[in-house]
């Protein structure tokens, strides 16, 4: 007679099954604000100024204008009726550049988006995360998430 016998073993395991459930919704928009601005730069200026000088002598041909240092001097000639035809210059215009300047301002309203995000349900799970003014330059907000998905297809 054999004594052996078979016994089973048993064991218990635990199982988690998730669920999915809508905890509410968010509304994400962009609004346009209307802020001065102002831009105020030096502009030159430059006007001339003709001054007519009397000459009266008589010359035997043209003469192309010339520079005296920083005036223009173009004569400017008639012929005269006498016994005989003569050519005299009559005056010579003496033209240079006068240099100011002017101070200009713009002014115009210009747009600037921000984004307004708003949990309608109230559940507590939005929340909004600012960079600080400490120059690191870096957005400490992560770049994954359902709700940062979200915004930045809203902003697209």
């Amino acid at each position: 007679m054999d004594d052996d016998r078979t016994l089973e073993l048993r064991e218990e395991e635990l199982t988690v099954n998730r669920e999915l459930r809508d905890v509410g919704e968010i509304r994400v928009r962009t609004v346009v604000d209307h802020v001065p601005g102002r831009l105020e730069l030096d502009a030159r200026t430059e006007e001339v100024e003709v001054e007519h000088v009397p000459v009266g002598q008589v010359v035997s041909e043209r003469r192309a204008p010339w520079q005296e240092d920083d005036v223009l001097v173009v004569p400017i000639y008639e012929e005269q009726l006498v016994v005989s035809k003569r050519l005299v210059v009559r005056e010579h215009l003496r033209i240079r550049t006068i240099t100011g300047h002017q101070r200009e301002l713009f002014e115009d309203t210009l747009r600037k988006e921000r984004v307004e995000i708003e949990d309608p349900d109230h559940t507590g799970l939005v929340h909004e995360r600012f960079p600080t003014d400490d120059g690191g330059g870096e957005d400490p907000e992560p770049k994954g998430g359902l709700i940062n998905g979200l915004v930045r297809k809203a902003l697209q």
